[in-house]
């Protein structure tokens, strides 16, 4: 079979397209840094970095939802730090106080500090993140409690709603702790903490001082002694919770970097290797461009 020159530089037409297809794309690697621009660059590799970037964004989610909850849970611990503090003073002052006493000036004392030691319990029952009351339940945009003057009781204005966030695939978490569990137990309230109703009790212990009720003193300490247990049982809950998010967050942070590191191994590009390789595709492409230019010199007749 007789090779013609018109052969020939078709033959060299399509080394020189070739030669540019591969220079191009060595080119687009230098620009964009990844080796996968496209999924027809490597089908297999593209469905790997799908997979990944999806399993990143839902542990990067994920971490933010720990990060929020955190937070919030920390503003909690405080304010339950605060209410247990509270309720070991009041446990002091009755502590201190004389059963059967007739001096009505310790009798006034006495009410007084409750009363204030009453009010911070409320207080830090309102406490807020943000603009959110973290003790108010779903109802969290207005304080959940007020206070009453007794016989009266205080006013729980917030639900039992329990906030939970997602915290790794199918896995919640609770967030909050409504406030009426905390400070109002009572047979109509869900009981996962103690059943005393804390704010009523500060009631009992002032009524009782007031009419110098010895049994009836007696009973309300009782009542703010385990008040101080419920308030304990919620804060070794919550230092749980918090544990178990804190342990997710490292799991979640090792997954990410894990994953970072495989889409970095399939798509950064190795620039000392891709030099060279552009260095020896440039000169094989003048090389064609050389020899296809002596051919173009040949006359018509040539190609026939």
């Amino acid at each position: 079979m007789r090779v013609t020159q018109n052969m020939s530089a078709t033959n060299s037409i399509y080394n020189i397209m070739q030669g540019r297809a591969k220079l191009d794309r060595l080119q687009e690697l230098s620009a964009s840094g990844a080796n996968v621009n496209r999924p027809s660059d490597d089908p297999i590799a593209s469905r790997l970095l799908l997979d990944v970037g999806n399993k990143l964004k839902a542990a990067t989610q994920y971490t933010s939802n720990i990060s929020k909850a955190n937070t919030f849970m920390s503003v909690t611990s405080a304010a339950l730090q605060g209410m247990a503090d509270t309720m070991t003073l009041a446990k002091r002052l009755v502590a201190s106080y004389p059963p059967g006493t007739t001096d009505t000036t310790a009798q006034a004392s006495a009410i007084s500090q409750l009363k204030a030691l009453k009010q911070q319990m409320i207080d830090m029952g309102n406490t807020q993140s943000g603009d959110q009351y973290i003790f108010g339940g779903a109802k969290n945009l207005s304080p959940p409690f007020s206070n009453n003057t007794p016989p009266a009781l205080p006013v729980y204005a917030g639900d039992e709603t329990e906030t939970r966030v997602e915290i790794a695939s199918n896995t919640t978490e609770l967030m909050n702790i409504p406030g009426n569990q905390l400070l109002m137990a009572d047979s109509a309230v869900s009981q996962p903490y103690g059943t005393v109703n804390i704010l009523k009790t500060f009631d009992d212990m002032m009524a009782a001082i007031q009419t110098n009720t010895t049994e009836a003193i007696t009973a309300a300490a009782n009542s703010l002694e385990d008040g101080a247990k419920q308030i304990t049982n919620a804060q070794s809950g919550l230092a749980a919770r918090i544990q178990r998010l804190d342990s997710l967050s490292t799991m979640h942070t090792n997954n990410i970097n894990t994953l970072e590191t495989i889409v970095g191994n399939t798509q950064n590009v190795d620039y000392a290797k891709l030099a060279v390789q552009i260095s020896q595709q440039e000169i094989a492409f003048n090389a064609s461009l050389s020899s296809t230019a002596k051919l173009s010199s040949l006359s018509l007749l040539d190609y026939l």
